[in-house]
């Protein structure tokens, strides 16, 4: 329990179901500006004590004539009709008697622990926290196949067939490293007829790799009409490997 001091008391104030206790420290006030009636100076409230509260609260010790909030709210000056009324509660405070109000106190946090309650939801722990970015991440994943099954789709519209990594297979590249997939002819040559013969030969890197790609179409050409003559040549009769 707070101690009083040459300067304060502390006077208990208890709810009616006991569910709180609150201390307010009273002080004589003898510099009060109005020669009305006997001043109390009242520190620590809580923000549910207001002009009627206090009021209420004061009027065991005896008639109240005025109560006066201050801005902060958290302390006021209590005006009591006679100076016997101020000694009664002053020495009520002295002896460490205790007060019953009927109202109750608010549930709700103020202050410093309100400010203690927002940060601990803006940080709810590492269980939280962990729960939240496997959300993310797998909402990123699936967002990521999706844009990886479009591409492909549009890549195999344009007569590219899309060589894929699989697990013990290696991707088909040639001598310089490019990855090779087969292309639709018509679309190859259509490419080709909209090249500017005024290009320079291998000047871009793309004109290099474009370049390695015709000359592999080349040879998938070359290698068909090998087997039809081939063909042919077996039909014939032409044909000996022996």
């Amino acid at each position: 329990m707070p101690k009083n001091s040459s300067a304060y008391y502390a006077l208990q104030v208890r709810t009616a179901d006991a569910s709180s206790i609150r201390y307010l420290y009273l002080k004589s006030h003898t510099d009060f500006s109005e020669k009305v009636g006997a001043p109390l100076f009242v520190a620590g409230l809580g923000v549910s004590y207001d002009e009627s509260v206090l009021t209420e609260l004061f009027e065991i010790f005896g008639a109240v004539s005025q109560v006066a909030l201050h801005q902060d709210k958290t302390s006021a000056l209590v005006v009591f009709a006679s100076p016997s009324s101020l000694k009664k509660a002053l020495r009520t405070a002295a002896e460490s008697k205790a007060l019953t109000v009927a109202f109750k106190e608010p549930t709700e946090t103020f202050g410093l622990k309100d400010w203690v309650e927002q940060h601990k939801a803006k940080t709810p722990g590492n269980r939280v926290l962990q729960q939240q970015l496997d959300e993310w991440m797998a909402q990123w994943e699936a967002q990521e196949s999706q844009r990886q099954a479009a591409a492909a789709t549009d890549a195999a519209d344009e007569g590219w067939t899309v060589v894929t990594k699989q697990r013990g297979r290696k991707k088909n590249t040639d001598s310089g490293g490019t990855s090779v997939g087969s292309v639709a002819g018509a679309v190859a040559a259509a490419a080709k007829s909209r090249k500017s013969p005024k290009q320079l030969l291998d000047f871009y890197r793309f004109q290099a790799r474009d370049r390695r790609r015709d000359n592999v179409l080349e040879l998938q050409q070359q290698f068909e009409q090998d087997k039809k003559k081939i063909a042919e040549w077996k039909a014939s009769r032409r044909f000996k490997p022996y």
